[in-house]
């Protein structure tokens, strides 16, 4: 979601023209069968004796923040214009505005039996949003560390939980368009390169030196809603030796994207044939995709006073009809992966609006795909698919990953 813009919303011709050119017939009506929200497409259902429901709590819940200053993140001057001189680092700042980023630190980091314990990281697209409904644009999080502590306390983590890294999108205008559109944008276009460029290159190594973090690809997962969840998928295919994972909520899927997706696109040494392990028809990599909007006979409502119950932004409820739009983007990519060999987990939630408060009540879907364990009864108590567990234990074995 976007903070209100004067502008039209310029993001969205792309997967307009794809949900009018590629699947002109499922826009209304995605590919796959609309799922209970207890199962996923390709997985086994759900234990569901142990998995929370929302609402989640609001807040840290018993974490701590760690702000990053600008000046090491967004406006460090380890960047290739900066690394030139002050004239090109001024460049480097005009095309993304430094800013300082927060990182969630979960409770056990700080317990003294813990000490020397390591976690995975998660990074966070529009990380204003994730985690505290007071920061959120609408006045509603998606409850992130809340739903992240719950599944925690209830044993449905594989390991620790993770580090959050909350990467704030940025505020303004770049010309006639917005400054986040531009950063979370199709795969190529400059600013969307240069972001994620500085997130793989300057914010993670820096996330690796400062915290006890587990920095191999198995343990290093990114997650975004709407063009946050774009910028989360080009993420993965432009660095796919540093991101294991991606998690995309109601995402603005654009062509260029799709395109590398399928193997078909010029991305970064052919990123796109690193999700597969071998060449073969194994993803190496955990990728979750959901969409919502209209599906068969269950429509968004027009109207849902629960979205203007915020102590905040109240009058804000976001683009809350936007996922109709977007299905036809996502059976776009979802063939696009296919075609390509690569497994994901796919979630339907029919009627379901575009917003941070829509999100945070499917906002565990994603997280056991990323973190879940298998039940003690020995079924799957998450949404992952048991290869893609598999390669991630057998990574640790092979010593990719630090003790």
């Amino acid at each position: 979601m976007s903070p209100p813009s004067r502008y039209f919303p310029f993001f969205l011709l792309p997967s307009l023209i794809i949900a009018v050119v590629v699947s002109p017939a499922q826009t209304l009506k995605p590919t796959a069968i609309a799922i209970d929200a207890r199962t996923t497409e390709a997985s086994q259902p759900l234990s569901i004796s142990k998995i929370p429901e929302a609402p989640f709590p609001d807040g840290l819940c018993g974490g701590r923040i760690v702000t990053l200053t600008s000046a090491e993140t967004f406006g460090s001057k380890s960047s290739f214009f900066s690394s030139i001189g002050d004239v090109f680092g001024g460049v480097a700042n005009t095309l993304l505005p430094p800013r300082s980023v927060q990182v969630w630190l979960p409770p056990a980091y700080d317990w003294e039996r813990m000490e020397r314990s390591r976690f995975p990281v998660l990074y966070c697209h529009d990380g204003q949003n994730a985690i505290s409904d007071a920061s959120s644009w609408t006045g509603a999080s998606w409850r992130l560390v809340g739903a992240l502590t719950r599944l925690d306390d209830r044993n449905l983590l594989d390991g620790n939980p993770p580090i959050v890294v909350l990467l704030p999108s940025a505020d303004g205008d770049f010309g006639p368009f917005r400054r986040r559109h531009l950063e979370y944008g199709d795969l190529g276009q400059p600013m969307a390169d240069a972001h994620a460029d500085k997130v793989a290159n300057v914010i993670k190594p820096l996330i690796d030196r400062r915290f006890r973090t587990r920095p191999g690809l198995a343990d290093t997962a990114c997650i975004g809603t709407s063009l946050g969840g774009q910028a989360s998928m080009n993420l993965l295919l432009r660095h796919p030796k540093v991101f294991g994972a991606a998690a995309c909520l109601s995402p603005a899927f654009q062509p260029a994207t799709v395109m590398a997706a399928s193997g078909g696109g010029d991305v970064s040494g052919s990123g796109a044939l690193l999700l597969r392990r071998g060449g073969g028809s194994r993803t190496t990599k955990r990728i979750y995709i959901d969409i919502g909007g209209d599906v068969e006979d269950v429509k968004v409502p027009f109207l849902d006073v629960m979205d203007h119950l915020t102590t905040e932004h109240w009058w804000n409820p976001g683009y809350f009809w936007l996922d109709t739009q977007l299905q036809g983007g996502v059976d776009a990519m979802r063939f696009a992966l296919r075609m390509a060999g690569i497994d994901h987990a796919f979630h339907v939630e029919p009627g379901a609006r575009h917003n941070e408060r829509a999100w945070a009540q499917r906002i565990h879907l994603p997280l056991l795909h990323l973190y879940g364990r298998i039940d003690d009864n020995g079924g799957a108590s998450h949404v992952d698919d048991q290869d893609q567990k598999q390669f991630k234990r057998q990574q640790r074995q092979e010593g990719e990953l630090r003790p």
